[in-house]
């Protein structure tokens, strides 16, 4: 499994206004949730992993994500900011693009290497460079399929 193959375009958002960590939490896990109660799982989890220290990947990139789903159940969204935001990131560069990613609860080496190589993957300048560009959630996924081909011809 590839984070290209989560993404889908209703779980995008183009030019979103940041008020809050919590508050772009809660708009992950509803973007998120499949069911009513399902989103208030999902925000505890990107609460409590970021607790456990900041997700931020550098770069203008974060990767808030939790252990909160069912088993064989894996879901992923995008966020473009209007504008960076301090995201108290392990670089001190602004936050521009959130990538959110709910797993199941226990997970396996496929998860944890769906991480390593999803982390990998936005950590391309030439990839953020584009979808800072992209105006609309088409252009963000065709920025994000090219990078995705483009990292995989460098492996």
């Amino acid at each position: 499994m590839k984070i290209i193959d989560l993404l889908e375009e209703d779980k995008m958002i183009i030019n979103h206004h940041f008020i809050s960590k919590k508050r772009l939490f809660e708009t992950m896990a509803n973007l998120l949730a499949n069911e009513h109660g399902e989103s208030l799982k999902i925000y505890h989890s990107f609460v409590d992993r970021e607790k456990l220290g900041n997700t931020s990947l550098g770069n203008g990139v974060a990767v808030p994500h939790g252990k909160c789903l069912a088993e064989n159940d894996l879901r992923a969204c995008v966020i473009k900011m209007a504008q960076p935001i301090d995201y108290e990131s392990i670089d001190d560069v602004k936050v521009s693009l959130i990538i959110g990613i709910a797993f199941p609860e226990r997970i396996t080496k496929q998860h944890q290497e769906l991480m390593k190589e999803t982390a990998y993957l936005f950590r391309q300048h030439r990839l953020y460079k584009n979808l800072i560009l992209a105006e609309d959630r088409e252009q963000l996924t065709d920025a994000i399929l090219k990078g995705f081909q483009l990292c995989n011809n460098w492996s």
